[in-house]
């Protein structure tokens, strides 16, 4: 039902794999829809979450739609459908009919927020002749790091047509004054431990965890966001059969909390505002299943966070705070419960690592802009 919405205006197609591609180009798609009022925005993304999260955030500035398969009858039919002036990816998702078919007919094609993992990195190495022929179709590579540039020079793209802008996520974080107030449930003094993202395995971690540390810190609560919320209910029975319980988010208004009471985040859109309510944070996706989630977004509220040891794929960020001591990364899960009791036991330092955290968000700002810019010049010509 989408088709009819074109209507014959010039397009910029912005491709965002999943949630974390299409919260960084958040920014970049408001600024876009300012800077060129007479061109239609339609955002892709592939997964079911992503597509929600897009509808909910990006829905007033562009036409959110499911990417095609990348088969060359249907990427075909969708090029003719939305007839882009230019394609702008987000990270480095690569689809060779897809590249290959906008090149033929001359629309530009641009990788932003560029970032290719160790894993992609060696999957891209091992069908090198494939890869430089699709790399060749970008006009430009707008990447995260240094390491990424060399990455994908690395790959066949040209150092004329490579440049390092930083990261969008940067730019992305809450507007401190508009994030909402969040009601929990817990008094007011209460010390709120808050599990961003987690994944399975991760949870009982968590659980367990929280019950070696609540006799010595009984006013600590636990909240855990699991990074898809259609496990809310297997988290809610893993926390039951521990023998606690348990109230979901969506239900906490109506609801008296009581001791040893967990929340499990079921909605999405308020992992921001739980952030601003935390003690203490800890990034799912690092100790278990690995590859990470991120970061930026608890640090950008000035709170003490915690990550595993599994972050590959935020190396550059990662570096950069555990250089200025503004993060705490664990190798275990007893160092996660040892992680947890130092902040508890000393706010002063828990306040230090937040501070130097929310400087390092603050002074890494401005990817959007550059990117901005680049663009702008690129949609003009095409």
């Amino acid at each position: 039902e989408w088709v009819a919405q074109f209507g014959g205006r010039k397009c910029i197609w912005i491709h965002a794999v999943s949630v974390g591609e299409v919260l960084a180009i958040r920014g970049l798609v408001e600024k876009l829809s300012e800077e060129f009022p007479q061109h239609k925005i339609v955002c892709s993304t592939v997964t079911k979450t992503g597509y929600q999260v897009a509808c909910k955030g990006l829905g007033e500035y562009c036409q959110v739609i499911y990417a095609p398969l990348d088969f060359s009858w249907t990427v075909c039919k969708f090029i003719t459908i939305v007839d882009p002036k230019i394609y702008i990816s987000t990270e480095t998702e690569i689809w060779p009919n897809l590249y290959r078919l906008l090149h033929q007919k001359g629309i530009p094609i641009v990788q932003i927020n560029g970032r290719i993992s160790d894993q992609a990195f060696r999957g891209y190495k091992r069908a090198a002749f494939l890869t430089k022929q699709i790399v060749s179709c970008v006009e430009a590579f707008y990447m995260q790091s240094p390491l990424d540039a060399k990455r994908i020079k690395d790959l066949g793209a040209s150092s004329s047509r490579v440049n390092v802008f930083g990261n969008l996520k940067f730019d992305n974080a809450p507007d401190l004054e508009s994030v909402k107030h969040v009601h929990l449930g817990f008094q007011e003094d209460a010390d709120i431990l808050m599990a961003g993202s987690t994944h399975p395995g991760e949870e009982m971690i968590l659980i367990e965890a929280y019950g070696k540390l609540l006799a010595e810190f009984p006013k600590l609560r636990l909240v855990i966001a699991p990074r898809h919320i259609e496990r809310s209910r297997e988290v809610c029975n893993l926390i039951l059969e521990k023998g606690y319980k348990v109230v979901l988010f969506s239900k906490v208004d109506n609801h008296q909390m009581l001791d040893k009471e967990m929340v499990v985040v079921d909605t999405l859109g308020d992992l921001a505002s739980l952030y601003s309510r935390a003690c203490i944070v800890f990034i799912g996706k690092t100790l278990a299943v690995g590859g990470g989630q991120n970061m930026i977004e608890s640090a950008c509220f000035g709170k003490p966070t915690i990550v595993g040891p599994l972050t590959q794929n935020f190396k550059d960020v990662m570096s950069m705070f555990l250089r200025k001591n503004a993060i705490i990364q664990v190798q275990s899960a007893s160092e996660f419960v040892g992680a947890v009791r130092g902040l508890l036991r000393n706010s002063h330092e828990a306040g230090n690592i937040g501070d130097s955290a929310q400087r390092i968000v603050q002074e890494n700002q401005g990817a959007t802009v550059r990117t901005l810019d680049a663009i702008r010049d690129i949609v003009k010509n095409a």
